[in-house]
């Protein structure tokens, strides 16, 4: 199954055309709205997934929640915006069931990790996804709420019902694990170009 085909080629039919069918069952309008929002939706899935398996497995069980679900979809030009947020759900219920979210006696931090900006210019985003992936499951989970998907702490509580410290204390823990990660980069790159 080639997965990149162009838009003008997976609709055959209109985006209205295309809902109709979903909500109607039909097989051919569900596989072109997979493969229309795979792309898109598949990076979500990755950031919260450690491997191409855990990924696949969450935009599979997202969009068989979207196909049971969209009779209630409402029409309004936000397709896209309404089942990203499904696969942005499915991602944390996966993540719920494989790692542990405990709460931390935690004070309020104030240690701001700042990273130089000559240390980003020297590492790509796909990059900094990988150094992502390598935190903690709760952390790295927690930081992609908070920093990819713009939940605040307060929500990201709620959903993992863990208090705001802990959920501060995450994302502060992501930042400080980033920024050593990146400064041994920029040190083992700098010392490679001396040597060279």
């Amino acid at each position: 199954m080639n997965l990149l085909l162009s838009k003008k080629r997976l609709l055959n039919h209109s985006p209205d055309i295309l809902i109709r069918g979903c909500q109607q069952n039909d097989l051919q309008s569900q596989q072109q709205l997979y493969k229309l929002c795979y792309p898109e939706m598949i990076k979500i899935c990755y950031r919260y997934a450690k491997d191409a398996d855990g990924a696949g497995t969450i935009y599979n069980d997202a969009m068989l929640k979207v196909f049971a679900h969209i009779g209630r979809y409402v029409d309004e030009g936000k397709l896209v915006s309404w089942i990203r947020t499904i696969v942005v759900r499915c991602s944390i219920d996966y993540c719920r069931q494989r790692h542990v979210f405990k709460p931390l006696p935690v004070q309020e931090m104030e240690e701001l990790y700042i990273i130089d900006p000559e240390v980003l210019n020297r590492v790509t985003g796909k990059e900094i996804q990988q150094l992502v992936k390598q935190l903690p499951g709760a952390t790295a989970t927690v930081f992609n709420l908070f920093v990819y998907d713009g939940f605040t702490h307060k929500q990201i509580a709620d959903i993992l019902n863990i208090s705001e410290g802990t959920s501060k204390w995450h994302v502060s823990e992501a930042k400080k694990l980033l920024k050593l990660k990146l400064e041994r980069i920029t040190e083992t790159e700098l010392k490679t170009n001396a040597a060279g």
